[in-house]
């Protein structure tokens, strides 16, 4: 799974961020109200890791930096 540390890295925010992007993809697929439920959840949780860092995803799509520190 994942090394324990008192401290997320870097690294391991950006994969995240990276993530979280793809979710927006969902939104034109058909899926059954039970799995959106569950779609939103996770990505509210994910979402929930990278802002307890101190930081915001970048949805901007022309630039490569996947996180904006607050």
């Amino acid at each position: 799974m994942s090394n324990l540390a008192n401290k997320t890295e870097h690294k391991a925010l950006t994969i995240i961020a990276k993530i979280i992007t793809e979710f927006e993809r969902l939104h034109c697929l058909d899926m059954t109200k039970d799995d959106d439920l569950d779609a939103t959840k996770a990505r509210n949780l994910l979402e929930g890791i990278i802002q307890t860092n101190g930081y915001n995803i970048n949805y901007e799509r022309n630039n490569k930096k996947s996180l904006i520190k607050k």
